[in-house]
């Protein structure tokens, strides 16, 4: 394995401001300063409009109490929901214009099959999940990673924060039992138990970096119900070598199939607005891309020296930040590397919650999280889009 260099210093802001090109060299910084004008007017003047018709048919008849309360609601909930619908729309122009929409959204996703010349490591975070669907899911990531042929370059490591006795036993098994039934894998699977999970994933990630990152380039964290197809790994790997300030590199996630009435239903939905709604944001946020902690490639050198979240101060919303992968995008585009998303379904899947309550409960644990990004909104150095794209989260 090769040994990775420390980062360079980030682009001081001064510096950065002067630049042409955002930092990859990938897009005018001008055409992105006008796209995110064009996406701001757009949303303006919609969300002024549907205002208006909403005071005009409230206060038709005479201003009540509840009337101003159905206005300030609508104030509150509208805007997202204008962002939503154009970013749909933009997508689904960018969509239409086949390569070309693609090319404005996405610079960096022309074909390439050059070789594949860095180490990434595989990772696998769980605590207190089922081992044996996690390690089967994470097993067929490896086989079809060795059937292109490159997989000697990659490592997998699964990164254990569970504390119960049972699931930590039958990790144990589970990993013996791989590592019996493939020997030629050598050091390339590895197991580690935390003793204590502090900083939850973040923090276990971290550790990685600071253990064992030096080990690789870059890694590829996937959650205990994910998986990735060999030929998607080596896109997203041959666009991160061929762009050195491409720090983040998150694919387009579906859902995998399922028996669920609910999760097929989600999935449908999932399937037909999930892409033009990410083509249409990468649109316009360009170089200030989403993270979504998981399917995505990340430099590990810049990610482990400028991405470490801080932990709040007691009171409303502090302890540990619990949504870190938006946080972290941010940091790493604070850092002078530029955060992309490649809006093209293929080979990155996720399961979906089987029922409404479990994607209820999903919801609310990251909404508790991202209201602490409030804390963290005055953060110095922030790039304006990533600043409005943690805070809309």
């Amino acid at each position: 394995m090769m040994h990775v260099a420390r980062p360079p210093h980030r682009v001081p802001e001064f510096e950065e401001s002067l630049l042409s090109t955002t930092p990859a060299g990938l897009q005018s910084a001008t055409v992105l300063r006008r796209r995110r004008w064009i996406f701001f007017l757009l949303n303006f003047l919609s969300f002024a409009g549907l205002l208006g018709l909403v005071g005009a048919v409230l206060g038709s008849g005479g201003w009540k109490p509840v009337d101003l309360v159905l206005v300030v609601c609508c104030t509150l909930i509208l805007p997202w929901t204008i962002m939503g619908v154009w970013n749909g729309l933009i997508g689904l122009w960018l969509i239409a214009r086949g390569p070309v929409g693609l090319a404005a959204a996405a610079p960096f996703a022309s074909p390439m099959d050059d070789p594949i010349r860095i180490d990434t490591a595989i990772v696998m975070p769980l605590r207190n999940e089922d081992p044996g669907r996690a390690l089967a899911r994470l097993q067929r990531v490896k086989a079809s990673l060795d059937a292109t042929g490159w997989g000697s370059r990659f490592a997998f490591h699964v990164l254990s924060d569970s504390d119960d006795p049972a699931i930590i036993a039958a990790e144990e098994r589970a990993m013996a039992d791989w590592t019996a039934r493939d020997p030629e894998a050598g050091d390339r699977i590895a197991y580690r138990r935390r003793a204590n999970n502090a900083g939850f994933k973040a923090g276990n990630l971290q550790e990685f970096c600071r253990e064992t990152g030096e080990r690789y380039e870059a890694m590829l964290p996937l959650d205990a119900d994910s998986a990735m197809d060999g030929s998607r790994i080596l896109d997203l790997v041959r666009i991160m070598q061929a762009h050195p300030r491409i720090g983040i590199l998150q694919s387009l996630v579906v859902g995998t199939a399922s028996a669920s009435p609910f999760a097929r239903i989600f999935q449908f939905g999932m399937r037909q607005g999930m892409r033009p709604y990410t083509m249409g944001a990468a649109w316009w946020s360009g170089d200030c891309g989403p993270f979504w902690g998981h399917n995505a490639l990340v430099r590990i050198a810049p990610f482990g020296a400028f991405c470490r979240l801080p932990v709040l101060s007691p009171g409303l919303f502090g302890g540990p930040i619990l949504s870190h992968d938006q946080i972290e995008a941010v940091l790493m585009r604070r850092a002078g590397y530029e955060v992309r998303v490649l809006p093209t379904e293929g080979g990155s899947f996720e399961e979906n919650p089987p029922t409404l309550l479990d994607h209820v409960e999903r919801e609310a644990r990251w909404c508790l999280g991202n209201l602490q990004y409030v804390r963290l909104l005055g953060l110095p150095g922030i790039a304006p889009t990533s600043r409005f794209r943690s805070w809309r989260r």
